[in-house]
């Protein structure tokens, strides 16, 4: 900001514009005008009705469900940010894939274990809470990373889905591993729930 200010003050030095207090005045009118114009759009963005994905909501149905030491897996990635935006009810649990924190790997969703990893920890696992995009979940779109498919095909293949409930385009879901012997039952349908 100070380089470009200090560009802008250089080349109005090398003009021959009018330094008169009405041309600065018409800029701060105009720029004023543009940002009162532009207000109503910019709150109606920040609306969280408008959005696909309302992490506070999603955030309280995790704090409902999740307890200290349960393990949660977030598919794709990205949906981890609803532990990075609200972190509290996920304090406490285990990040499945997750080898090294957003802040310490310097990027926005952290650095997760490689499909082979992560296909390991699974099999460790009795339960596992999801985060996930509900539409990948659907089966309706299939995310090309292969930790990504990993997660997905491990779910669907070795584990049941149990509670769940859908926010917009986010779902937490239990998924449980069936006992041998016995048999699987149909999952839940998501439960109504109150925003």
């Amino acid at each position: 900001a100070e380089r470009v200010a200090g560009a802008v003050g250089r080349l109005l030095k090398r003009q021959s514009l009018p330094q008169s207090p009405s041309v600065t005045l018409t800029g701060v009118l105009a720029l004023s005008l543009s940002l009162l114009h532009q207000f109503p759009l910019l709150q109606k963005d920040r609306d969280p009705g408008r959005r696909p994905d309302d992490l506070a909501a999603v955030s309280r149905v995790a704090g409902r469900y999740l307890g200290a030491g349960d393990p949660v897996l977030f598919l794709p990635v990205q949906m981890r940010n609803v532990a990075l935006t609200y972190p509290g009810p996920f304090r406490g649990t285990r990040d499945i894939a997750l080898v090294t924190g957003a802040a310490a790997s310097g990027t926005l969703y952290g650095r997760e274990a490689g499909a082979a990893e992560v296909r390991r920890r699974l099999a460790s696992l009795d339960r596992v809470w999801v985060v996930a995009d509900r539409t990948l979940l659907a089966g309706r779109w299939a995310p090309r990373n292969p930790v990504e498919r990993t997660k997905a095909a491990v779910l669907r293949q070795e584990f049941v889905g149990r509670e769940e409930t859908v926010r917009g385009g986010v779902t937490v879901r239990l998924y449980v591993r069936p006992v041998s012997g016995l048999p699987v039952l149909p999952p839940r349908p998501p439960r109504p729930e109150r925003w």
